[in-house]
């Protein structure tokens, strides 16, 4: 006998992990990745139980996403869960010559967080402290770093280059607090530790190739499957 959607969800919900998520509370964690994109376990209270309950159902939601073309990726070590619309992930074909990223998201941004890539990086082989694995930069320094690894340039009105920082953020690969000095060039920022998985090895190998640079020592740990859409 055919049983409803619901009913097959239901029925699968019982038998993963503690069998404790309800079918309403497998719609709240789908809307909310479909919405963000992402949970990271670290960002906060309210975070952190959506992950802990994801993870009881992390096979029957990644299914799930699979079948309108969806991929679901778990960076288990960030304790994060990223979701890749269709064509964000596996891709061959180039784009500006980077794989894997993509388009639709800003060239001011790739640039960024190909550079926050870089400096984390560079904090992981102890050239730079880390403090509770988040590394202390100002934006001066991200712009820096932008014009000279790959010639580009952050935008040069503070109201942009705050915009890009709230996407930035929006994926878990930067925190800062909102403050009178938003956008100044002077204002303090965090790299957190999802870039890493956020941008791969590849990816950061395959930007500074095309920079005319050397990528960072091969002793930075090889980041997750996931990759920068």
């Amino acid at each position: 006998m055919l049983q409803s959607l619901s009913q097959f969800i239901e029925q699968r919900l019982s038998t993963e992990g503690s069998g404790n998520v309800e079918r309403t509370r497998f719609a709240e964690l789908a809307g909310r990745l479909l919405a963000s994109g992402v949970l990271w376990r670290d960002h906060s209270r309210p975070e952190a139980a959506l992950y802990d309950d994801a993870l009881q159902c992390e096979q029957l939601l990644r299914e799930w996403f699979n079948c309108i073309g969806f991929a679901l990726v778990h960076d288990a070590d960030a304790r994060l869960l990223r979701l890749y619309p269709p064509g964000e992930r596996g891709a061959e074909e180039e784009e500006d010559g980077v794989r894997k990223l993509r388009a639709r998201l800003s060239r001011d941004f790739v640039a960024a967080v190909i550079a926050l890539r870089f400096l984390y990086t560079e904090a992981l082989t102890g050239r730079r402290p880390l403090v509770d694995e988040r590394l202390a930069i100002s934006l001066e320094e991200l712009s820096q770093t932008v014009v000279s690894l790959l010639a580009h340039r952050l935008p040069a009105s503070a109201s942009e280059r705050q915009a890009l920082l709230r996407e930035l953020r929006k994926h878990r690969v930067l925190h800062f607090i909102e403050g009178a000095d938003a956008g100044d060039m002077q204002m303090g920022l965090a790299v957190l530790r999802p870039v890493m998985s956020f941008v791969s090895d590849e990816a950061l190998e395959d930007a500074l190739r095309l920079a005319g640079n050397k990528a960072p020592a091969a002793s930075a740990p090889a980041a997750q499957e996931s990759r920068a859409p």
